[in-house]
């Protein structure tokens, strides 16, 4: 417990008389001070105790007020006022403006020199600093004790708020808690989130300090190798001690070391599980091993698997490492492989339907808006067929800018997509719409986008007009002319389909990853 000012008055065979401010007693005492100025509290910080013989109180009870509320505006502990050299006893001004205050003022007989109480204050201040290092010492090694016997980040949690009596939260780069402490502290992880989110636009890289209902809260970065791994947050009701920060900067350390051990083990496993899915589909391993490696991760081959393709904004190995954090709270085993510009991923949901879910934990932690496209749910052995829909799936994302699609949904892609051959794809489109290109190259290009919102607002004339902002009147020769220039009548639904799987086949050749991915196939 810090030294107060009535800890100091009761020491034995040190006489110090209070004279006012009985009700700063409980004042902690950081330090002892020596000033005869006015005004010396340009040279303190606060929390001092001062000692004085007078000199610099003044003459006139005015001015003895104005020294006296010096010293409480700028927090210092108290004075003690030394006898016999300029005064007799203090003055009353001053004492009474310190009773007003609130603010103790002692006696410092002229039998008592000042070098006595300073040993006193220095002694207790010594053994305070000694007490608080073994303290800190001690609960320092009972978190480490918590790492060397394998209890990992939740040991360092639980030995944390042991030592400090208080409650602890980790969360990770996305706001997500890791680990709570107790499991009635998650009710702070959204507050703390938004702390985070908002207070500091340098990215959270300095601590902070918080109240939130009722209770002190110091929020810091875990940092390993110049990167921020997670937030710690430490809380409790009472004011937090040094000792509280001195072992909640251990923890950090601590924490910091196994979250960069687990983000090793995790790339390891991420790069392994890559491999193992690449060989899988690739057929570089045989299917009696492929099943058994399967197994020992966690599969169960009597189950249909789900493959899915997922494309972001970043590189897909950052794409990777978002979904790997993703499925790891989800239930269930998964691989995980980046390729040059997708992510595919392999897993076994226990609940359908699925991916609306994948992909909202994988947003949560990718650097933007996820597109994901899943094949149809397959046996082991159809795994890459499994993995071709998943990409088409996603081709269909990219063309027509959908979050998300289902294999099984896609309904006339179907078709072109079974082609797999994008030369064959150009040469369905071009046979179709030639004529239309040849002629929009010359005028002006009206033809193509005009047949576009014509079909696609199901031959309605007031409506594809409108989006197009031209008159009916208007749409309707260009119809005539693209029947003329290619041969179809617009009035038959026949060939109406051919001309919209036309535009749908130059829909998938536009999207960025057809290519590479039919190739890669």
């Amino acid at each position: 417990m810090a030294l107060t000012v009535g800890d100091l008055l009761r020491t034995p065979n040190l006489p110090l008389p209070l004279v006012a401010g009985k009700r700063g007693l409980t004042n902690p005492i950081r330090w002892v001070h020596v000033s005869e100025l006015e005004d010396p509290t340009a040279f303190l910080k606060g929390g001092e105790l001062l000692l004085t013989v007078g000199i610099g109180v003044g003459k006139t009870p005015g001015k003895q007020r104005a020294y006296l509320k010096r010293l409480h505006q700028a927090g210092l502990a108290g004075l003690g006022f030394g006898l016999g050299f300029g005064f007799h006893r203090v003055p009353k001004a001053l004492v009474d403006a310190a009773e007003v205050a609130g603010f103790p003022v002692f006696e410092v007989p002229y039998e008592t020199p000042f070098i006595a109480i300073t040993e006193v204050v220095f002694t207790r201040l010594v053994a305070e600093q000694y007490d608080l290092l073994q303290r800190s010492l001690e609960a320092e090694h009972t978190l480490t004790r918590a790492v060397l016997d394998g209890e990992g980040i939740g040991g360092i949690i639980a030995s944390l708020t042991r030592a400090t009596a208080g409650w602890a939260v980790l969360l990770d780069l996305h706001g997500v808690p890791i680990a709570t402490v107790p499991a009635s502290a998650r009710t702070y992880v959204k507050r703390l989130w938004a702390e985070l989110q908002t207070s500091r636009p340098e990215g959270g890289r300095f601590s902070l300090s918080l109240m939130d209902r009722g209770h002190h809260i110091a929020l810091q970065p875990v940092s390993s190798q110049g990167r921020i791994e997670a937030f710690l947050a430490l809380g409790k009701r009472e004011a937090l001690t040094q000792f509280d920060r001195i072992v909640s900067s251990h923890a950090v350390a601590l924490l910091a070391l196994e979250l960069n051990k687990a983000r090793a083990v995790s790339d390891a496993e991420r790069r392994l599980k890559g491999d193992v899915l690449e060989q899988i589909l690739g057929g570089t391993i045989g299917p009696a091993e492929a099943k058994r490696t399967m197994e020992r991760m966690g599969f169960d081959l009597t189950r249909p698997l789900a493959v899915v393709a997922m494309s972001g904004p970043g590189a897909p190995e950052a794409l990777s490492s978002a979904v790997e954090e993703a499925l790891s709270r989800l239930a269930g085993p998964f691989l995980v492989s980046a390729r040059s510009d997708h992510v595919l991923t392999v897993l076994q949901p226990n609940v359908q339907p699925f991916l609306a879910d994948v992909r909202a934990a994988v947003s949560a932690r990718a650097d933007g808006q996820v597109r994901v496209g899943s094949g149809n749910a397959v046996p082991f052995d159809q795994m890459a067929q499994g993995a071709r829909e998943a990409r088409y799936a996603l081709q269909v994302c990219q063309a027509e800018r959908r979050l998300q699609a289902e294999f099984a949904d896609l309904g006339t892609y179907q078709l072109l997509l079974s082609l797999q051959d994008p030369e064959a794809l150009r040469t369905f489109a071009a046979s179709v719409l030639g004529a239309l290109d040849t002629y929009d190259e010359s005028h002006g290009g009206h033809l193509i986008p005009s047949l576009r919102a014509f079909l696609e607002r199901n031959a309605r004339w007031e409506a594809a007009a409108a989006e197009l902002f031209v008159h009916r009147h208007t749409l309707r020769y260009r119809m005539r002319k693209i029947e003329e220039l290619t041969g179809r009548d617009l009035t038959s639904a026949r060939d109406r389909m051919e001309l919209f799987l036309a535009l749908r086949a130059r829909d998938l050749l536009d999207s960025s990853d057809w290519v590479t991915s039919t190739v890669a196939g």
